[in-house]
């Protein structure tokens, strides 16, 4: 007997149980609509880009026309930053749904405006947004389990195991057709709509076949565990069924919920609010001290501006610049903390992952489409790049007291936040 013909001969019997279509048509249905929800929240938050950058780009130009002074302009002036969303962020969102993908910053403190929401990271969260990855993680397992704990005890149970296996010339072309068979449509039910949210969204063919096997690991991963439980000949289809879901529960529940506790004791670390709190009490302190002093502290991590013009007792938009870096200065050491906590807690994550299937398969989609932690901070890390381009833009101008003109005002250059990252300008 070929293997096509038992091949031939599965599918058939795949189709004639109701049971199982009925399964199987649950994970297209699931796996579609997680697809085409990510495929929408993307095009929102393009569509959102392109209004902020509109808006951005004619509420500055506007304001240049009633700038009085250089400070001020520096003031009213708010710069667009966005994290693009990736080829395959549609897959799995991520940290794009919990950390700012896009604000307006201007020449002020930055800590603040960047903590303004602190960042929620999860590590290990049970329940997300419904998207690809968390039907891959957490629902395909269940619809694997159902297909495959009873492949072997069924058969046991309804007394044709012994004829089976004396009619078959060998174990392998007895259940291997069934398996493949089985495993070979529910990953076409899986795959085939995130193939088509990827066609839609354009992909490149690495990230494709990376996501793809990333997927088919998954599914042969869960499957193996179905087999190996369901193979024991000592165990009736309803045990084999309750050890499987016991299994399901250890592997997707209690390990993320124990690594998630266990981290946030072994990492406590700071909050974002925290780092706002301390740069914002800093900047209102400066309020109260001579100007000399937070002078004094500005020039000595900015001494290229120390030999400017000394300050009068009147407010001068130079004192006011200078506060605002000493305030974010102030933060600095908390800020990374923070930073290095999050890491921290990320590499911790990532052990847990290795007991838990359902946290790797997460990880490892957020890593293809760069909605992970690391792609998060590595978003903040061009904000605070930006960030600095803006304020060096109005230095020469506040510290050389350069006196106003709008012509002199025109010189002053700060390119957008794509351009000064050398990022593609054409796709906001």
């Amino acid at each position: 007997m070929s293997i096509g013909f038992r091949l031939q001969q599965e599918f058939k019997f795949l189709l004639a149980s109701n049971a199982t279509l009925w399964a199987l048509g649950l994970l297209l249905a699931m796996s579609s609509i997680s697809v085409v929800l990510g495929l929408q929240y993307v095009a929102e938050e393009r569509k959102e880009i392109a209004e902020l950058l509109q808006f951005d780009a004619e509420e500055r130009a506007y304001k240049r026309t009633l700038a009085v002074d250089f400070g001020g302009a520096a003031y009213d002036a708010f710069h667009a930053v966005w994290n693009e969303p990736s080829e395959l962020a549609f897959a799995a969102v991520g940290q794009r749904d919990l950390n700012p993908t896009m604000m307006r910053i201007r020449a002020l403190a930055l800590e603040g405006q960047i903590y303004e929401t602190d960042s929620i990271n999860p590590e290990l969260a049970l329940v997300g947004r419904f998207d690809y990855a968390f039907v891959t993680a957490y629902l395909l397992p269940l619809l694997i389990i159902f297909l495959f704990y009873d492949l072997v005890s069924s058969e046991r149970e309804n007394g044709r195991f012994n004829l089976l296996s004396v009619s078959s010339t060998s174990a392998g072309m007895l259940w291997l057709p069934r398996v493949l068979i089985r495993l070979l449509v529910l990953l076409s039910t899986l795959l085939v709509p995130l193939w088509l949210g990827m066609l839609v969204e354009g992909t490149g063919f690495s990230v494709f076949a990376r996501a793809t096997g990333a997927v088919v690991f998954q599914a042969c991963l869960w499957a193996a565990i179905a087999l190996m439980i369901g193979s024991r000949s000592s165990l009736g289809s309803e045990s084999i069924a309750a050890l499987c879901v016991t299994v399901w529960v250890t592997l997707t529940l209690a390990i993320p919920i124990a690594g998630k506790a266990y981290i946030e004791v072994s990492i406590p670390g700071v909050k974002g609010s925290d780092v706002s709190l301390v740069q914002r009490e800093a900047v209102n302190d400066a309020w109260d001290l001579p100007k000399s002093v937070t002078m004094e502290r500005f020039y000595a991590s900015h001494p290229e501006w120390s030999d400017s013009p000394p300050l009068g007792e009147d407010f001068h938009w130079k004192w006011y610049y200078a506060f605002q870096q000493v305030g974010d200065e102030e933060a600095a050491d908390l800020a990374r903390e923070y930073r290095e906590a999050m890491l921290a807690r990320d590499e911790l994550t990532a052990s847990v992952a290795w007991l838990s299937p359902a946290v790797a398969i997460q990880r490892r989609l957020e890593e293809l489409a760069s909605t992970n932690l690391k792609a998060s901070l590595k978003f903040e890390g061009q904000v605070r790049q930006y960030h600095e381009t803006i304020r060096r833009a109005y230095y020469p101008v506040l510290f050389r007291d350069i006196p106003f003109s709008d012509e002199r005002l025109a010189k002053v250059y700060i390119p957008d936040f794509a351009e000064s990252l050398g990022l593609n300008t054409e796709k906001p």
